[in-house]
């Protein structure tokens, strides 16, 4: 045995590797510093079962399991070259990992990582390339990595280990020849598309406005009768609270031409409703902020401060939370996002709905949710999991607002990153097109990051941010090509451009041939031209005749509408873009037979409504006119 390898397994053995755990434990249990994770997920349980039906902590396996406890110990305090100081959770993960190269070993009669040659790395990546999911499907790529890096870094820390690896598991080549993981192969975590994370934000701020101030004022005329209750029979006391629950009438939403929910019928349902409050306030949260799960499940009381600019001119609301991920302690690191309207919303609705179980535990987080079904529970309230999060949005929260589906008739799964990714797509695409409800939070974030006061800086939000704006390039560049080609071959154009180029264009009608290509190539590397693309049009931009005011960097993203555009010399229009303008005509000609409406209002949807049939009439042979109705 090395001297480095006696002091980090002789020297811990009297040494606490926590304050509930020593070395020598049969399980470490490693102090959780989170409130949004579980006991569990800190656990290394070292007895597990081996293949012949021993324990790994039985005395047979004692040099072994030194071995494994100095390694995955030797990544907490001296890593490999390079690299940071694993947490706890991630020794955890490691350990499950260690755990199956070491059953497998064990199956094959081995009883070290002395054994651990060239040849037996090779049959081990083969052993975990056949293993499957619990739905049968193969394991990822990625998954096999992993396995591949647990071996590099046994043998990367063999001086800590007193039989070690005889040799690197892989020569001189690449891992990723074993385990398949290469570029390709990569599974980004997916943004939400524009067609269900408008929905999904749009009801997320309705379920927090007057519906969420509904359910706090029943949860909290019931909680207290619900104490009171303890004392009578079990019949008296449901009849109490169902006769109270049931004569509650839900508030109409202004707009609105109902009551948002029916009468309840017992406390199961009004925990319910809760939950789908709760899930609205972490959406608006996650999708207007892009914080992660953990930032957001950590939130405490008071966490929305309020800050002047350095002028003194103008007010930001922040949110004041921790980022764990990139920072060097298990607490995190301080941190502060703008937040907009909808965001300080969220988080005093959650304010009203933990402060029972906030003074009920002399706790301070703002997620705080009782275990069971019901309005009171004998469990001490915690606080959500990410895990429960994720099932909750999907089975409950999406069903519960009629989340639209996929194209193919599939329904969208949603994750507890989308939101981060969603939000970091639109500020990398900087195309409001979609996510119109974001328009005025964008505006905000631009005037803090461009303040001196502001000192808040997510670096990681940042670097995803940026490999988004570079994919939005190489795919704008795509689409400019593509939308060109369109523009000078289409029979049709709808726009004052787009009238224009369709009366002048030599390839008007003709297929995309390899004279069409040669010369689109010309309009983007040599003449200069600048072609905006957007939902329901092209623009082709002059900054001379931009009417969003826009200057020579681009069109101003600030006043790129449909109207704006409808009305200015660069914009054109093709046959893709008619449902934008038709889906436009329909909800302008619902509004005017809205009997609600006021004059302004009416006359602003019959201005849309004749840019509309303007822009079909170009696009259609006919150009017939559409009626206002009833």
């Amino acid at each position: 045995m090395s001297a480095q390898a006696q002091q980090i397994s002789h020297s811990h053995v009297l040494r606490p590797i926590s304050s509930r755990s020593f070395w020598s434990d049969p399980q470490w249990h490693f102090d959780k510093a989170r409130a949004d994770l579980r006991s569990y997920q800190f656990l290394i349980d070292w007895a597990f079962a081996q293949p012949d039906g021993s324990c790994f902590t039985d005395e047979r396996w004692r040099h072994w399991l030194e071995d494994a406890r100095a390694f995955i110990w030797s990544l907490h305090v001296d890593p490999p070259s390079g690299r940071r100081q694993a947490r706890p959770r991630t020794l955890v993960t490691i350990s499950l990992k260690l755990r199956l190269l070491i059953r497998w070993m064990a199956d094959q009669s081995m009883r070290g990582f002395d054994e651990l040659d060239r040849d037996t790395a090779e049959q081990f990546m083969q052993h975990v390339a056949g293993r499957q999911t619990q739905s049968g499907a193969s394991i990822r790529p990625s998954t096999r990595q992993a396995y591949a890096n647990l071996l590099i870094t046994l043998y990367q820390q063999r001086a800590k280990l007193a039989s070690p690896p005889p040799e690197s598991p892989f020569g001189d080549e690449r891992a990723s020849r074993f385990s398949g993981f290469h570029r390709h192969t990569v599974r980004r975590l997916p943004f939400t598309p524009d067609a269900i994370a408008v929905p999904l934000i749009s009801a997320a701020i309705r379920l927090i406005g007057q519906p969420a101030d509904d359910v706090v004022a029943l949860r909290d005329r019931v909680f207290p009768v619900r104490l009171d209750a303890q004392g009578q029979s079990l019949f008296i006391h449901r009849a109490t609270v169902r006769t109270l629950v049931s004569s509650f009438h839900f508030s109409t939403p202004d707009g609105e031409e109902a009551p948002w929910h029916a009468p309840l019928s017992g406390l199961k349902e009004l925990r319910l409703l809760i939950n789908r409050i709760q899930e609205a306030c972490f959406v608006a949260i996650a999708y207007l902020v892009g914080a992660r799960v953990s930032e957001i499940l950590t939130l405490e009381a008071g966490c929305i401060e309020e800050h002047f600019s350095a002028d003194g001119s103008e007010a930001f609301a922040y949110l004041r939370g921790r980022i764990f991920k990139t920072a060097a302690g298990e607490t995190g690191t301080q941190h502060l996002w703008p937040a907009p309207p909808p965001v300080r919303r969220a988080v005093e609705v959650l304010h009203r709905l933990s402060e029972l179980h906030r003074a009920e535990t002399g706790r301070s987080e703002l997620w705080l949710s009782l275990a069971g079904r019901g309005i009171i529970d004998a469990r001490t309230p915690d606080v959500i999991t990410a895990a429960s999060l994720i099932i909750r949005l999907n089975e409950r929260f999406a069903p519960f607002v009629d989340l639209p589906r996929n194209e193919d008739g599939s329904f969208w799964h949603l994750t507890t990153h989308q939101g981060r990714k969603t939000f970091a797509r639109f500020v990398g695409k900087r195309d409001r097109t979609g996510l119109h409800a974001l328009q005025h939070h964008f505006g905000h974030v631009t005037r803090i990051m461009t303040d001196s006061a502001y000192v808040g800086t997510d670096f990681d939000l940042g670097e995803l941010v940026d490999a988004q704006t570079l994919e939005e390039t190489r795919n704008a560049l795509e689409e400019t090509r593509n939308a060109l080609e369109e523009l000078l071959t289409s029979a049709r154009l709808g726009g004052k451009a787009g009238r224009l180029m369709s009366s002048r264009s030599r390839f008007r009608g003709r297929t995309r041939d390899g004279e069409v290509a040669a010369y689109v190539d010309f309009l983007i590397e040599d003449s200069g031209m600048r072609l905006g693309v957007c939902d329901w049009g092209y623009c082709v931009y002059r900054a001379e005749t931009a009417a969003c005011m826009g200057d020579e960097c681009g069109p101003n993203p600030l006043w790129r509408t449909e109207s704006t555009c409808a009305s200015c010399a660069n914009f054109a229009v093709s046959d893709r873009h008619r449902p934008v303008w038709q889906a436009r005509l329909e909800r302008n000609l619902a509004l005017i037979g809205d009997q609600r409406l006021d004059q302004a209002s009416r006359a602003l949807a019959r201005t849309r409504i004749a840019e509309c049939e303007r822009i079909l009439s170009d696009l259609s042979a006919t150009g017939g006119s559409h009626g206002e109705g009833t």
